[in-house]
């Protein structure tokens, strides 16, 4: 797990626990995140019963392995 990837979790995490959604959603489209991948990390985050920024970021760069985005890295 990289820096990049913790600090948007932590982000994303704090703007959760505040209950903005719309702020958490509006960084991952200002840190060029695709919608889909959002609506992946969205549908994952609210299955947790306790998000924290470790687990976001580990469903952020498992949102990222999908076959789907691989194309953003050619």
């Amino acid at each position: 797990m990289n820096k990049v990837t913790i600090s948007l979790a932590g982000v994303i995490n704090q703007h959760l626990r505040n209950g903005n959604v719309l702020g958490a959603s509006e960084f991952m489209t200002d840190a060029h995140m695709p919608f889909d991948q959002q609506d992946r990390i969205f549908a994952a985050i609210s299955h947790l019963k306790k998000p924290s920024e470790s687990k976001i970021s580990i469903i952020i760069e498992q949102a990222g392995l999908n076959p789907d985005s691989e194309w953003l890295c050619r």
